[in-house]
């Protein structure tokens, strides 16, 4: 009988300390999986248009609508190397992945917080206890009968130095139980995505440029083209004024002025030509290559302006995801949010489990010996008490840099939504300038042809050939113009609406 109930006790002193194990267990796994405090975020959601006041002219419902690479919408072999190249080479870019990979190790590092720190130590010290020291710590002892020199004499080495070798491990774990840690991570996962975004937002940005300055070439050496045919025409006046002149038609004065026009033009393609090999240089910078890196490339650019692609700008909404620069600022306001949470922490007591083992002796022959052994471990507790109101004006601190995170995020819908209606609205009186410019240079050319026909005949002044040969050549530029801004304006759009990653 009495081995059944020791039976029955041990079987219940079995099941409590099953019992008390799970409840150890289920308490360890709330306190690791307790609430984080401060404010769970939400995403902003901005007041969007339903649809563009402006159309794009030419763009039909079927228009081919890759932003992803739009520039090869241009069917331009060199443009499309020249982006390659600056996506390879570029020194921005490459310096704005160096600031991704400083934040995903930022991140890391935040993460790590999370984790249990285990660090090892070992020291030697030459010590010497004093025994005046000790004498006032004991303070009373001798009342039980035995004096303080009889103390000192039983301890025997107070007062002689003596070595103390000692080396083992000590950790530390804090208990994330109000989410502090969390937050904090939430902040700095935010904070890296940003910049991820940051980077895409440069290379949106690189791309455009790109595009933007070899249509600039393109345009310099169209230009160039119609200078020196100006100038061919000039010349071709010129002697027709010096015949004219010969056979008593025309005056000296015509000769003089024929004369002005011709230097006129003559010295108008030395800065077109300066202003080639300058925005040659601008592309090599773009592509991280030295001044003269793409001369060779660059050199048989063709003296007409690509045809730009047709572009559909899609939903006002979709540049919510399309924009680089919106993700960005979305991104900051899910740091900033996650910072109020982790500065609410602080107010709240903070539970660390520590510990530390090793060995420690005066003597390295017994160093490793079990009786120099020494351990503790057990948890801590801190609690704020008073910080002068350092906590409360912290949390005030990161709840207007949130206020400031989100209005930065609405002015850049905001301004997203401007860059698209102005892009739109550019190319719409681009392509009305454009046509009417046209019209106008076909026009001024046949009124220059007819009256250099009459000149010839001697039913015009040299005046009538000098002024229409003038307005040919100004429609021409200004028709150039037109087509530059109108190729530019495209890239703009496509900029605008975040293509290009």
């Amino acid at each position: 009988m009495a081995m059944h109930l020791s039976d029955s006790c041990a079987a219940r002193g079995n099941d409590t300390t099953l019992i008390f194990r799970r409840l150890s267990l289920l308490g360890l796994a709330f306190l690791l999986t307790a609430c984080a405090v401060g404010p769970d975020y939400q995403p902003p959601q901005p007041a969007m248009p339903e649809r563009w006041t402006e159309i794009v002219p030419t763009a039909s419902a079927a228009a081919r609508n890759d932003l992803a690479e739009w520039w090869r919408g241009f069917n331009d072999d060199r443009l499309n190397r020249l982006v390659e190249r600056a996506l390879q080479g570029n020194l921005d870019l490459k310096a704005a992945e160096a600031r991704i990979l400083a934040a995903r190790a930022q991140r890391d590092a935040t993460d790590a917080e999370r984790w249990p720190s285990v660090n090892a130590s070992s020291a030697f010290q030459r010590q010497r206890i004093s025994p005046n020291a000790l004498l006032g710590a004991l303070g009373s002892i001798q009342g039980g009968g035995q004096s303080n020199n009889g103390l000192l004499s039983t301890l025997g080495s107070i007062g002689t130095p003596f070595n103390l070798f000692q080396a083992g491990f000590d950790s530390s774990w804090e208990l994330d139980l109000f989410g502090g840690i969390r937050r904090q991570q939430e902040a700095a996962e935010a904070n890296a995505e940003a910049i991820a975004d940051s980077q895409l937002d440069v290379q949106v940005s690189l791309i455009a440029e790109v595009a933007r300055a070899y249509l600039e070439l393109t345009a310099l050496h169209s230009r160039l083209a119609i200078a020196e045919d100006n100038l061919k025409n000039q010349r071709e006046i010129l002697r027709l004024a010096e015949a004219g002149f010969q056979e008593g038609m025309a005056t000296a004065l015509d000769v003089q002025r024929a004369t002005a026009e011709l230097e006129t033009a003559e010295g108008s393609v030395a800065p077109i030509s300066a202003q080639i090999k300058n925005t040659r240089h601008a592309l090599a910078l773009l592509a991280g290559l030295p001044p003269a890196g793409l001369e060779g490339e660059l050199a048989e650019v063709q003296a007409a302006i690509p045809v730009p692609p047709a572009v559909q700008p899609g939903m006002p909404s979709d540049l919510l995801r399309r924009r680089p620069d919106i993700r960005q600022a979305e991104r900051t306001v899910a740091s900033a949010s996650a910072s109020i949470g982790a500065a609410v922490a602080e107010l709240f007591p903070k539970l660390s489990l520590t510990g530390a083992a090793g060995f420690q002796s005066q003597d390295l022959s017994n160093f490793t010996s079990l009786s120099s052994g020494f351990y503790g471990f057990g948890p801590r507790v801190s609690l704020p008490i008073f910080q002068a109101g350092r906590l409360l004006a912290n949390i005030d601190a990161q709840e207007a840099r949130h206020q400031e995170a989100l209005m930065a995020y609405e002015k850049s819908v905001l301004a997203a939504l401007r860059e698209v209606e102005d892009g739109l609205s550019t190319l719409q009186g681009e392509h009305s300038r454009r046509l009417a410019l046209e019209s106008a240079v076909q026009s001024a050319k046949k009124a220059a042809e007819t009256a250099e026909a009459y000149y010839s005949e001697g039913e015009a002044d040299l005046s009538s050939v000098l002024d229409s040969r003038r307005s040919w050549h100004n429609a021409r530029e200004q028709l150039l113009q037109s087509r530059l801004a109108w190729a530019t304006g495209h890239v703009a759009l496509y900029k605008a609406l975040g293509g290009g990653w």
